[in-house]
């Protein structure tokens, strides 16, 4: 009797998550096939040479200074690739999900990933706490970010918190996430009261304040500058009035008897 042969494993899915942070973004894997690709950002389209989902989930606003005409033509082309287009819907307090703006895409199921992974509604703060929750549904065993550093003091502060909540998510579901040696996403913050005790911490705050005390001094010195710019400023304007109403015109190069 011919032995049958083991039926093949299942082919793990690897999900690589793309922003557009420099430092990362044009080493993420598009070229290796193993990897399936989510992007977002107009600052990444022009750099992905592969994409197999994007999400574009903003307000739907041609014509808006980062809703470029060329990113706008080249989200409309995605479902006519094959790619897949998810965007925001126009209702989306609606009993079902409704239309999307661009012919082809699909309204992003998000109630029913709100309800899996942040009933709370505390953490979805960010395009990529989307991405990673349609990640872990579709049964990614490996999740990499590529273009993310969330680095900004202001824009992604608060958006940093979401990615590290769906992080240990997806770690306690046995999946595996990581980041490039450029990205300092997983960098763990500042331990509150803690590290106030470190040398790293001592030798920064002194930094500061050597810092804050030269701007200080140079602020003061810009300022006795911009007096001295007026009163230079001034002085000339005095000059010229002078020479072009009431100096004397005539030449005196030798004494006069």
């Amino acid at each position: 009797m011919k032995k049958q042969a083991a039926p093949a494993a299942p082919k793990e899915l690897w999900v690589a998550l793309c922003g557009s942070a420099p430092a990362s973004s044009r080493s993420a894997p598009y070229g290796d096939p193993n990897w399936t690709i989510y992007g977002c950002s107009p600052g990444l389209y022009g750099v992905a040479t592969r994409v197999d989902e994007w999400f574009e989930l903003h307000l739907w606003e041609p014509g808006q200074t980062w809703f470029s005409p060329e990113y706008v033509q080249w989200l409309n082309a995605l479902p006519e690739r094959g790619v897949k287009l998810w965007t925001g819907a126009h209702n989306p307090e609606s009993v079902v999900y409704g239309q999307s703006p661009v012919p082809g895409a699909e309204v992003l199921p998000w109630k029913e990933m709100l309800a899996e992974f942040d009933p709370s509604q505390w953490f979805c703060t960010s395009s990529l706490f989307w991405m990673m929750a349609r990640a872990i549904q579709q049964g990614a065993t490996k999740i990499g970010f590529w273009g993310v550093d969330m680095a900004a003091n202001e824009e992604y502060e608060a958006q940093r918190a979401g990615i590290h909540y769906m992080a240990m998510i997806a770690r306690s579901r046995g999946i595996e996430v990581g980041i490039p040696q450029e990205s300092d996403l997983f960098t763990p913050r500042f331990r509150y009261g803690i590290d106030e005790w470190t040398h790293s911490f001592r030798k920064l705050r002194s930094r500061k304040a050597e810092l804050e005390s030269r701007k200080a001094q140079a602020l003061g010195m810009k300022a006795e500058a911009e007096k001295m710019e007026y009163f230079l400023t001034g002085a000339l304007d005095d000059l010229k009035y002078f020479g072009d109403t009431w100096a004397d015109k005539r030449d005196h190069t030798s004494p006069k008897l």
